[in-house]
């Protein structure tokens, strides 16, 4: 072995030799060179070890905790008057120095107390709702504090510009997000929200506002519900459902107060609660952002998972449904009258009236006497026969056919998603009178109210797994059907409605309503005996019958469109349509 060894040496000793020889040294030189570097010990390089301490305050005044991290950060403390109370600071490791600092912070700030530097070498100590209004640190922009502020976690003020959010709704959302030491305020006009409070604190806040907000129309960093997380804030981005019906959902759904209740009893060895009811529980704390359409919730890691698992299920794309209505109304009146009226004596002393003396005004009554021009009032054939002896003898004839058709034809289409609401209203104000005065001029002052004519649609389709379409409908159609065109007198408003639920097809067409309704009325009137004799009866009695017939039919058919090439069909053979009409309707004017 010292064979080995001493082979060893001498080895190096030639390697060397060779080097120095290369390298322009004399012999002499050489032997002294390597006697030298023989005899040289080695050096070794020390890293001194950081300074420690440790401190432990168990139920002590926290101004004697004060003078020992005084000592410890080598600066002056001056505390002020309301820095008062008992401290407990557990220290089971020894700390650096260098983290002394953000140490002292982060124990005051437990206390509800922060640090105010006034220069190198002093710092006061006040309640800390002072020290962030005193804050000497502001940052403008949407990035995070740089990292030397948060080792130490002073006090900050950040002004964090908004790209599409509005900062009234927003600052409430973080402000549920932080302590009450936190101050948030909105500025609207600016578009700018401003946060004070411990670095650490604020830079939480900036990442969070920074995962919520966004510019108008911008694509979301998060487009699937896999949610961001900053601590035990979460947030959330949906795609397909919006954030404020997702988050009355959520808030319903009630959660272990204590997740791991359950686990612990059992991993001590004592027997774990099976009785659900004996848990206590509270609701999912989660808060909808309108603008970027999130979800910010605030919980642990495992009911992160459950809310991630429930969004997956909820956020999915939902069908949508085109809903053609065809709705026809036709109303026919038809009537008719035939009689003879006589008239005996100067000014019609004696007669058989049935009505149509009054209606004509045949007879004079500021004269006294007969008047034949009377009879152009009324409608249809009138005959009148007038003997202009003594006994001043008339016979009226009138006959009558009337026949009024009146149709409403009307086809809404209305596009909306599965289980959502849809509303369509088409029609027009009409004025009716509901009062009159007169004023000092005599003028009459008429007051008006408007009422509303035409066709609403509401519906609300429910598709199933086998494309089968529940609607919930409801059908309105109001219109004008009479008026005497005077300014004086209101008019006549018809009004038929529909509401059912019916379950259809996809593209089936079905009728859902056909109201129908026969009002007839006959009236005869004739003078006893005289008007029974057969054929010379219609001499002496007048007849009138009115019959009225409404119909109401309204057809359906929906369309599921949620696959884009049915949808672009259905566009285009519509605008086929509607430019078809268009065309012929201008060929009509030439």
């Amino acid at each position: 072995m010292r064979t080995d060894f001493s082979y060893s040496i001498i080895g190096a000793f030639i390697f060397l030799s060779l080097i120095l020889t290369g390298s322009g040294f004399g012999n002499a030189d050489k032997t002294k060179f390597l006697l030298a570097q023989a005899k040289k010990p080695e050096r070794i390089k020390v890293v001194p070890k950081e300074k420690t301490y440790r401190v432990d305050f168990r139920d002590q005044e926290i101004q004697d905790f004060l003078k020992a991290m005084s000592a410890i950060i080598g600066k002056n403390i001056v505390t002020d008057e309301r820095v008062k109370g008992k401290i407990t600071v557990i220290s089971p490791k020894r700390i650096p120095v260098s983290m002394a600092y953000a140490y002292m912070t982060s124990v005051l700030a437990v206390r509800g107390f922060g640090i105010v530097e006034e220069n190198e070498d002093l710092i006061r100590v006040v309640p800390i709702k002072d020290a962030l209004a005193g804050a000497q640190v502001i940052h403008l922009g949407r990035e995070p504090l740089p990292e030397e502020e948060l080792v130490v976690d002073a006090p900050s003020t950040h002004v964090v510009p908004l790209l599409g959010s509005k900062p009234s709704r927003l600052a409430p959302i973080l402000k549920r997000l932080t302590s009450a030491n936190t101050e948030i305020v909105d500025f609207d006009e600016a578009e700018m929200i401003i946060i004070t409070g411990n670095s650490l604190e604020v830079n939480r806040l900036v990442k969070i506002t920074s995962l919520i907000d966004g510019e108008p129309g911008e694509e979301p960093e998060t487009p699937d519900s896999t949610g961001e997380s900053i601590g035990n804030v979460h947030v959330f981005r949906l795609e397909y459902m919006q954030s404020e019906n997702i988050e009355a959902t959520l808030k319903k759904i009630q959660i272990p107060a204590d997740t791991g209740l359950t686990r612990n009893t059992a991993a001590s060895g004592q027997p774990a609660n099976t009785n659900p009811t004996a848990v206590p529980k509270k609701p999912l704390d989660v808060v909808a952002h309108k603008e970027s359409n999130s979800l910010v919730f605030i919980g642990n890691q495992e009911e992160f998972e459950l809310v991630k698992g429930l969004l997956k299920r909820m956020d999915i794309p939902r069908d949508q449904v085109l809903l053609e209505v065809l709705i026809v109304e036709i109303t026919a009146d038809d009537s008719n009258s035939f009689g003879i009226d006589w008239i005996a004596g100067r000014g019609g002393s004696t007669q058989f009236n049935s009505g149509l003396v009054a209606e004509s005004g045949l007879v004079d009554t500021n004269s006294n006497s007969v008047d034949v021009t009377g009879i152009n009032a009324l409608l249809g054939f009138s005959l009148a026969v007038i003997d202009n002896s003594a006994t001043d003898i008339a016979a009226l004839l009138n006959a009558n056919l009337k026949r009024d058709n009146f149709a409403v034809i009307s086809a809404p289409q209305v596009l909306t998603l599965d289980n959502q609401e849809a509303e369509i209203n088409v029609g027009q104000d009409v004025p009716v009178i509901t009062g009159a005065r007169t004023d000092q001029l005599s003028n009459v002052i008429q007051q008006f109210e408007y009422r509303p004519v035409g066709v609403k649609l509401k519906f609300t389709p429910q598709i199933s797994k086998n494309q089968k379409i529940t609607l919930n409908l409801f059908q309105e159609v109001k219109s004008v059907i009479g008026g005497t065109g005077d300014a004086t007198s209101n008019p006549t408003f018809s009004k038929r409605d529909l509401k059912t639920v019916v379950r259809v097809d996809n593209m089936q067409t079905i009728v859902i309503g056909g109201l129908i309704s026969t009002d007839r009325t006959k009236n005869v009137r004739k003078i006893p005996v005289l008007g029974e004799i057969p054929l010379l009866g219609y001499l002496f009695k007048r007849s009138s019958s009115i019959m009225r017939k409404t119909n109401l039919l309204v057809f359906i058919t929906p369309h599921i469109l949620t696959r884009k090439k049915i949808a672009d069909k259905v566009t285009d053979d519509l605008k086929k349509s509607q430019n078809k009409e268009y065309l012929q309707h201008n060929r009509s004017l030439r």
